[in-house]
């Protein structure tokens, strides 16, 4: 569940308990009983037809203007809330224009990212890259693996980043990008958050990605390295 969504369900059962259940305990009628019992003691009759009158008038009024402050405060709470909630919507906006922004910018990353759309037109059938790339296609990869600590620690949802889907997983589940970084023997670890981040995003879209035929989980480390993420 996300942790924004905890907080604002946590308030509105707080404020339940606070201010709604007590109403029903009975303390109302206890005390209008009270006030009937004190009108009953006066000797002339219609003194107390007029306390009567003037104790119940007193009575409503202070129940209405308690019921009045609740619901102004609870409907205040409901703002503050539903502020956040915006400010924090505008601000994940914010954040996947301004990385779209620099993913658009990096023409090294521009390039790795025609060189995977190219193979897998093709079919991943030949090896686009060289040694010579091998410092582009790691910043490519970088470029989403910070992205991991955020969705560990609830500060960014993948629905929030899920409009890079296809960038993501058409790097991942490139069998050269695998075998000349990700999957690389002995590398494989170095890469863990990487690995966290593409199990976490192919359950988020219920495993509807790019590539299966290539798809990271199908490495043998795969899971060994899911748990020493863990």
């Amino acid at each position: 569940m996300n942790r924004h969504n905890f907080l604002i369900g946590a308030f509105i059962i707080i404020i339940v308990v606070i201010f709604i259940l007590p109403s029903f305990m009975g303390d109302s009628i206890s005390d209008l009983e009270a006030v009937y019992a004190n009108a009953g003691n006066s000797n002339d009759n219609g003194e107390n037809v007029k306390q009567v009158t003037r104790l119940k008038y007193l009575f409503g009024l202070n129940i209405f203007l308690d019921y009045a402050s609740k619901i102004v405060g609870v409907l205040s709470l409901i703002g503050i809330l539903y502020q956040f909630k915006r400010e924090q919507n505008m601000k994940e906006s914010e954040f996947v224009l301004q990385i779209n922004t620099e993913f658009i910018k990096n023409q090294d990353i521009k390039r790795i990212y025609a060189m995977l759309e190219d193979s897998k037109n093709e079919g991943q059938q030949t090896n686009p890259f060289t040694i010579k790339d091998e410092m582009d296609m790691a910043n490519y990869l970088c470029f989403f693996e910070t992205f991991y600590p955020l969705v560990n620690r609830g500060v960014l949802c993948i629905r929030t980043i899920d409009i890079l889907a296809y960038r993501f997983f058409l790097a991942v589940n490139n069998r050269f990008m695998q075998e000349m970084l990700i999957c690389k023997p002995g590398k494989e670890t170095a890469w863990k958050d990487l690995y966290s981040l593409h199990y976490k995003w192919k359950k988020y879209r219920k495993n509807q990605v790019w590539q299966e035929e290539f798809d990271l989980s199908h490495n043998e480390k795969y899971r060994e390295i899911l748990k020493l993420s863990a």
